[in-house]
């Protein structure tokens, strides 16, 4: 009978007070412990180093796709109302570096006129319009095609530095930050969803243009295995 009371107790001092009655009470060691693993989750990047590795192999795989269509071809477009298959990659940079701007900047960007004026944009290598038909200046088609490529390249690059400064508890923020309309309500990990989300929208539509002049796209899956 006092076995049986003696383990009563036991399960009771455990349940209610988390600790048996021979464990000691916290100590000062205890709580620094506490603060040293609160640090190392806040400066935990396993998941930022994911998606860092996803986007590198999303900018090996569209660079895939662009160096695909001939340089006299670049301009092609279905219809006269679509954008040029070179268009569609300059918006892509330019996309990408809006979405990860607005993620690392500490100003806040009311509407699309403001953040049109962020300084952390990377210089586009053509004025042609971003969202409407249009054609590049009247360059070599070598020329333009590397100049083409090589903003696709500096936007990337733009995006995996940006992410490599960031942890796991940043994914986290940013919701109540002031943005334009059409990003309201994403945290820093939706920005960076959203922008793969948008390059795999444009990307697809340059594998039909592609496709559409007979020419066979770059494989998907050996492009991104990781």
């Amino acid at each position: 009978m006092k076995t049986l009371l003696k383990l009563c107790l036991l399960f009771y001092s455990v349940t209610l007070f988390g600790q048996s009655p021979n464990e000691s009470s916290s100590t000062p060691n205890d709580s620094k412990n506490s603060i040293n693993n609160e640090t190392t989750h806040t400066s935990e990047k396993q998941i930022v180093n994911l998606l860092i590795r996803r986007w590198e192999k999303s900018k090996e795989y569209t660079l895939a796709v662009f160096d695909a269509i001939p340089t006299d071809q670049l301009e092609y477009r279905p219809l006269p109302n679509q954008m040029s298959f070179a268009q569609h990659f300059i918006h892509i940079g330019y996309i990408n570096n809006s979405f990860i701007g607005v993620l690392i900047d500490p100003k806040t960007y009311p509407d699309f006129e403001a953040l049109r004026d962020a300084d952390f944009f990377i210089n586009r290598p053509d004025p042609v319009h971003l969202f409407e038909p249009d054609s590049l200046k009247k360059r070599t088609p070598t020329t333009n095609k590397k100049l083409v490529r090589d903003y696709v390249i500096k936007t990337y690059d733009f995006v995996i530095s940006s992410l490599e400064n960031l942890t796991d508890h940043d994914l986290i923020l940013g919701l109540e930050k002031e943005k334009p309309w059409y990003l309201k309500g994403h945290t820093h990990l939706d920005l960076i969803l959203r922008g793969e989300s948008h390059t795999s929208h444009h990307r697809a539509q340059a594998i039909i243009y592609l496709k559409m002049k007979g020419i066979l796209p770059p494989e998907y899956s050996s492009h991104n295995t990781l």
